[in-house]
């Protein structure tokens, strides 16, 4: 049975806890106040985040941050997120030598693997001269994973989210290709 102290501590503990997600929900809000966004709200929305602006906190306390990346708080996206931005993305089609294809996504089996991989393309994004190269990389580690694949297309593109009246009548996120690299073994 946990001591009175023990309790304390808990709860103490769960309410850090959830204002680090309440506080990481209201900054992200502030995203609302650019004109693209704010357009998409409707006229009552509009009035709601009018009236929240005020209390919307415009930066993150130092303190927080490393919590907040520990648990996963720091995500940049609030409660209801109707406006995510198209994210780009990656994956590989791997060929074996008898033509036979499979797609994979990159390995990613932890946070460390994440954040590794968001440099990476972030990176990618930022210096357009160096993408060819930095695809060439994943390619060559895919295929380290992969010894049987013969042959590999690194495939980027993003994924387009409906805005939420289309998404009402039915409309879902499509992928659009920006750019593929193959490579294959001599």
């Amino acid at each position: 049975m946990l001591q009175t102290y023990q309790k304390v501590l808990l709860l103490g503990f769960f309410i850090l806890h959830i204002g680090a997600i309440c506080w990481y929900n209201l900054y992200a809000l502030n995203t609302y106040q650019k004109p693209e966004v704010f357009e998409q709200l409707s006229k009552p929305g509009q009035q709601v985040f009018l009236q929240l602006k005020r209390i919307l906190p415009y930066n993150i306390p130092t303190a927080m941050r490393p919590y907040a990346h520990f648990c996963g708080t720091d995500t940049g996206y609030s409660l209801f997120a109707p406006n995510v931005p198209s994210a780009i993305s990656v994956f590989f089609e791997l060929r074996d030598a008898d033509g036979n294809t499979t797609i994979k996504f990159p390995e990613l089996e932890s946070r460390s693997g994440l954040d590794r991989f968001t440099v990476n393309l972030a990176t990618y994004k930022s210096f357009e001269e160096i993408q060819p190269l930095m695809a060439y990389g994943w390619a060559s580690r895919m295929l380290e994973i992969y010894p049987d694949y013969t042959a590999i297309t690194v495939i980027i593109g993003s994924h387009r989210m409906p805005n939420m009246q289309a998404y009402q009548s039915g409309e879902r996120s499509k992928f659009l290709e920006t750019v593929r690299y193959e490579f294959e073994l001599d």
